[in-house]
């Protein structure tokens, strides 16, 4: 027969996993999640992430070059999105970015993942 001891007000531990742990819209923490197309966005298919934190901008590749959506999965890191006509966006932690339809065609091509927690 086998005893469990436990120390006075110790609890059993049960394999809840932390909140920020979660998915949210298909994407894992920590990481930038890429959306090509509104149908994705919809099914929460993320057609690509990335998580590391770097100096410069990572070019994006086929399946998150002029994405229809962008969400950052992160807690305590925001990210920089780079646009094809020269400007740059910031994601905050837990934020969202849509591609804006009506402003001249303007196609996100790199992202940079900060260790900041807030846009500058």
């Amino acid at each position: 027969m086998a005893t469990t001891v436990m120390a006075a007000g110790a609890a059993p531990v049960v394999g809840a996993a932390p909140a920020y742990a979660e998915s949210r819209f298909g994407c894992d923490y920590p990481r930038i999640c890429f959306y090509l197309t509104s149908a994705d966005w919809l099914a929460r298919k993320p057609t690509s992430a990335f998580r590391d934190i770097t100096q410069d901008f990572q070019k994006l590749g086929p399946r998150a070059r002029g994405a229809y959506a962008a969400y950052n999965s992160r807690i305590d890191d925001s990210a920089w999105l780079e646009m094809s006509d020269g400007s740059q966006t910031c994601l905050a932690p837990a934020d969202t970015w849509f591609f804006d339809q009506v402003s001249p065609p303007q196609r996100v091509i790199g992202v940079q993942i900060t260790d900041q927690n807030e846009c500058f």
